[in-house]
């Protein structure tokens, strides 16, 4: 489960579960309020998150195009190494903006 709060066009997406499948609703909610635009940055927190799937890593991706489309600046922060490791294996990290 994943919960976005905004404040002043800055949203941040808190996740709560070890897992990132990509099927989460909060990806839905983030489309709608990029496409109102009332985001202009939005801050993936994945401090729980310990696994990743093939279809939450494409979920990154297509949230990353969607926000360029509408001028968005993404930033994923707080990635377990676990996690930071399979996405640089993929080279996933160089397409997003990640703190780790």
């Amino acid at each position: 489960m994943a919960k976005l709060t905004i404040q002043n066009k800055h949203g941040i997406v808190r996740f709560e579960n070890q897992l990132l499948d990509g099927y989460e609703k909060v990806f839905d909610e983030i489309s709608e309020q990029a496409s109102k635009a009332h985001l202009q940055n939005l801050t993936l927190d994945l401090t729980p998150t310990k696994k990743i799937t093939s279809s939450g890593v494409a979920k990154l991706l297509t949230l990353r195009n969607l926000l360029d489309h509408f001028g968005v600046k993404l930033e994923v922060v707080n990635l377990q190494p676990g996690l930071l490791d399979v996405l640089r294996k993929f080279k996933v990290d160089a397409m997003l903006r990640i703190r780790a």
